[in-house]
């Protein structure tokens, strides 16, 4: 059995931006991407700082969510 090929652009994308992002260590990385994000904050005077329980997201979902932040960090980029 191979790989799906979800998974394969997903760890594309974290070796694209890991290369871009050397000093970043890998945990660093996942949570940048969107891909381990903490759970909902519902009083922001008290936040919330546990892990988001990501077992039921789809590999798409996923993919979505990292490169909506490359787009978010590129944009960013361009406004310096």
């Amino acid at each position: 059995m191979s790989m799906k090929e979800e998974h394969k652009l997903i760890l594309n994308l974290i070796q694209s931006y890991l290369e871009k992002n050397p000093s970043q260590r890998f945990g660093q990385a996942l949570f940048n991407l969107g891909i381990n994000e903490f759970q909902e904050t519902i009083d922001p005077r008290n936040p919330n700082y546990n892990i988001r329980d990501i077992h039921g997201d789809s590999d798409l979902k996923i993919v979505e969510r990292i490169k909506n932040r490359l787009d978010l960090f590129e944009s960013q980029k361009n406004k310096k």
